[in-house]
């Protein structure tokens, strides 16, 4: 008797010993497969925090694409709705001449001709406004709005614009202020070397010699 029940007892412990084995291996798959579960969430998770600082990012930059389309249309809008008028006061007009420094606005008449330079400003030489060469206006030094009458007080460095009837903006930086004898007119070439230049032309007070103002589109 003694020997059966040791081999029963041998077979129970057998037996709760794999009943245990058995629930390890269970535990121990149960925990990996958690584990596995974890890693795969904050996989996912990681991977939803990257397309959302990626679409973060494209938003970004599609807008700063929009803002730099945005800004070459407003450009663009400021260039074509800039208008001038057509006629000054029966004359046709070319351009329009604007120089913040001495407040000055005025009008530059296509023709020269006595008559006209008792209007406005008016070209006196070379080829149109805003395009390669060396565009000449003149003007008396009448104490009145449109004319020239404070172009002495310009110095190098002074900016001005001028725009065209064709609506384009050009702006202008002075490089050259001098006064010279009436007779002086190299002022008036036309060899600028390929820039696009312009050239103001007045009287001094006295009208004994000519103040010439000269400046370079930048």
């Amino acid at each position: 008797m003694k020997t059966k029940d040791r081999k029963s007892q041998i077979i129970f412990i057998g037996f709760v010993i794999t009943i245990f084995l058995f629930i390890c291996v269970l535990v121990n798959q149960w925990i990996e497969i958690r584990e596995v579960e974890k890693v795969d969430q904050q996989g996912k998770t990681t991977l939803a925090s990257t397309e959302n600082v990626n679409t973060k990012n494209e938003i970004r930059e599609s807008n700063i694409i929009l803002d730099d389309e945005n800004m070459i249309q407003d450009t663009e809008i400021h260039q074509t709705e800039e208008s001038i008028l057509t006629t000054y006061k029966g004359y046709p007009v070319i351009a329009k001449l604007e120089i913040p420094k001495i407040d000055l606005e005025t009008y530059v008449i296509s023709e020269y001709s006595n008559q006209a330079l008792g209007v406005s400003v008016t070209k006196f030489y070379g080829g149109n406004p805003n395009e390669v060469g060396n565009f000449c206006i003149a003007g008396h030094n009448y104490i009145t709005k449109n004319m020239f009458h404070d172009l002495k007080n310009l110095s190098i460095g002074d900016t001005f614009t001028l725009i065209d009837t064709n609506h384009h903006e050009g702006f202008y930086k002075i490089y050259s202020v001098e006064t010279v004898e009436p007779d002086e007119t190299q002022c008036l070439s036309q060899k600028t070397d390929g820039r696009i230049e312009v050239t103001l032309i007045t009287c001094t007070t006295d009208s004994s010699r000519r103040i010439i103002v000269k400046a370079v589109k930048i």
